[in-house]
């Protein structure tokens, strides 16, 4: 009975930490997402380049590795040092999630203190890609309002997106 509760126990500390294994990379690629978004908006369009280009380039950019992505928009200067070093940081993390978390994590299904520090570096991973993706949001905003779009149109176009994604979960 004893090696069955342990099996259990094991079981749902591997489930818990596969759960955060995938909200921490969901945040990530949502950032990834709206970084590629900003980068193609502040360093890559251009006036009347219309929605079929504008679309092409995001397209190539989300094809671009998230670290290529910080590195061409530091390279043209369009993010502050801090949040350069929040992206560094945030890099780093993101490649030990993506090819070592596993490897180096393997004691947190057998061991309260490993599992308790697997948690919180999970958690935090997930907590700075949100903080991020709340900057570049905010930055993406501001990039549109200087160019004539107004906070209502943002928000009208922010809730039919929303509302597509919810419908086409039904499909």
């Amino acid at each position: 009975m004893k090696d069955i509760l342990g099996q259990l126990e094991k079981a749902d500390r591997l489930a818990a930490i596969t759960q955060r294994v995938g909200f921490a990379l969901w945040q990530l690629q949502e950032l990834e997402g709206v970084t590629a978004q900003y980068f193609v908006l502040v360093g890559q369009s251009k006036k009347d380049m219309g929605l079929d280009a504008g679309n092409a380039l995001l397209d190539k950019a989300l094809k671009n590795t998230f670290g290529e992505t910080i590195r061409q928009m530091t390279k043209a200067g369009l993010v502050s040092a801090e949040l350069q070093e929040g992206f560094k940081i945030l890099l780093k993390e993101r490649n030990w999630l993506v090819h070592k978390s596993r490897a180096e994590s393997r004691s947190a299904i057998h061991n309260d203190a490993a599992m308790h520090r697997t948690m919180s570096r999970l958690n935090a991973i997930a907590d700075e890609a949100l903080i991020l993706l709340r900057k570049m949001s905010a930055l993406s905003d501001v990039q549109a309002k200087e160019h004539g779009v107004s906070e209502e149109f943002i928000a009208k176009k922010a809730s039919e997106i929303l509302a597509q994604w919810h419908t086409a979960d039904a499909d």
